[in-house]
């Protein structure tokens, strides 16, 4: 399978965007037919350094894969964020434009009802269009609730969490620091006291619509998004 890679790393706050061509067109002996177009992986990596990789500065020794991929493939050194935050960066990805005219100029929260624009048409959804399957894995803070949810913007997987993992408080302890404190569970609590509590248990973890994880092993889930890359490709190749 042909894979063109355009910017990676892999690390537990990414997005990654999997699109693989699937033509329609099988013949009765079961071949694919002869049209083809490439595959694909978009990987956005928040808080990495141009000097975080060893192909950008010699002196890093520690991502040797990520060093032979750029010596062997096309190096585009000039990319530029179209912001600094989670949400508008991933928003200008997929919509192809600036915050300031998708309307997502800042991050989402867990309380969050809203999300990327309904309106705005996703990488995703064009290129479902054209014969491709999609997917998205990791951290997706684009809204996540109804027609905000990945699975309604264009993607046919989604794995991942709805928000940054320090968003959505974990009960299991050494996941936070500071821990995050439990909402008192009292009728005559007036909302000030709420606040810097989390009513809600813990960070989930979906697979598509449904939450398979709550509160989400964070020490394991780097290798599960890992595996389910692969687990796609393989589908889908």
């Amino acid at each position: 399978m042909e894979i063109l890679f355009l910017k990676v790393l892999v690390l537990v706050t990414c997005f990654v965007g999997l699109f693989s061509y699937h033509h329609p067109g099988i013949s009765s002996g079961g071949k694919k037919s002869s049209s083809k177009k490439t595959n694909f992986i978009i990987i956005l990596a928040d808080d990495i350094g141009w000097g975080d990789l060893g192909t950008n500065w010699g002196k890093r020794k520690d991502t040797p894969n990520l060093d032979k991929m750029a010596m062997e493939g096309m190096r585009f050194v000039d990319f530029h964020s179209a912001a600094s935050t989670c949400s508008p960066s991933r928003a200008s990805l997929l919509t192809g434009r600036l915050g300031l005219r998708n309307g997502v100029t800042h991050n989402f929260a867990e309380t969050s009802v809203g999300g990327l624009p309904l309106n705005e048409t996703t990488l995703a959804e064009v290129l479902k269009e054209t014969g491709y399957l999609t997917a998205v894995i990791g951290k997706w803070h684009l809204g996540h609730n109804g027609l905000h949810h990945p699975s309604f913007r264009g993607f046919d997987y989604y794995f991942g969490i709805p928000y940054s993992h320090d968003m959505g408080c974990t009960d299991t302890p050494g996941y936070n620091l500071p821990p995050c404190p439990a909402c008192p569970q009292h009728p005559t609590i007036t909302s000030s006291h709420l606040r810097g509590c989390y009513p809600e248990v813990a960070l989930p973890l979906y697979e598509n619509l449904t939450i398979i994880q709550q509160p989400v092993n964070l020490t394991s889930l780097a290798t599960k998004y890992t595996e389910k890359a692969i687990q796609f490709i393989n589908y889908a190749r």
